[in-house]
């Protein structure tokens, strides 16, 4: 139970990084549907939340299985790096996000590799439907995010399918309060005062991105520990 409740902890705490790095995105999906009631945005802001809780919960199950089966401790370098990579993607979107450069930012997704999750939140936007939102949902969930990877590296010591499901099942749901309020309050705060948040949230982002990719570096051997003082 230790694991799972700072599995949530860690959702809890991060949800600021989150916010960060899919805050833009959020604010576009809540305004999708100008008609819509409140009762409406909710379903369809809780069903996109639901989506990535799910592949968040899917991706731990993997993890656990593979540790489970003993091949974690040969697939563990290649996930660091792995979380080193994550977290060069964070660096870049919490700056984007920061400075307003939308071409590096995941409001606009589009290109190679990234046109299936462009055509999920073309949909969302567009039906405005709780199952357009959790589709969309369902497929960000597989952002490259260096907060999801750290804890998916930890459900996969666990040694167990179940137990790895659970921590990520429980981080996700940690993230859930402050991402569905975010959600329903992004039309209400105005367009300006949306981007001034987020602008200052993303530089936040963009430093959280520097420490891990340091720690995870330190972790990997390739830098010294006192790099990071």
């Amino acid at each position: 139970m230790t694991e799972f409740g700072l599995s949530f902890l860690a959702g809890l705490a991060g949800s600021g990084h989150c916010l960060g790095m899919c805050g833009g995105l959020l604010a576009a999906l809540a305004v999708a549907s100008p008609g819509a009631s409140a009762g409406q945005r909710l379903r369809m802001n809780l069903s996109y939340h639901i989506g990535r809780i799910i592949t968040y919960t899917l991706l731990g199950l993997l993890a656990g299985a593979v540790s489970q089966a003993a091949l974690f401790s040969f697939l563990k370098p290649h996930l660091y790096w792995l979380f080193v990579v994550a977290n060069i993607l964070v660096i870049i979107v919490g700056l984007a996000t920061a400075f307003g450069l939308r071409r590096l930012s995941l409001a606009a997704l589009d290109g190679v590799g990234w046109g299936f999750m462009s055509r999920a939140l073309g949909r969302a936007s567009s039906q405005a439907t709780a199952g357009a939102f959790l589709a969309a949902g369902l497929v960000m969930g597989l952002l490259p995010c260096g907060l999801v990877y750290g804890v998916l590296i930890a459900a996969a010591t666990g040694g167990s399918w179940l137990q790895g499901g659970g921590m990520m099942l429980a981080f996700g749901l940690g993230t859930l309060p402050a991402l569905l309020a975010f959600g329903q309050l992004a039309t209400a705060l105005g367009a300006i005062a949306t981007t001034v948040f987020l602008r200052v949230m993303g530089l936040a982002v963009a430093l959280l991105g520097v420490l891990g990719l340091l720690k995870a570096l330190v972790t990997m051997g390739v830098m010294p520990p006192l790099m990071l003082w």
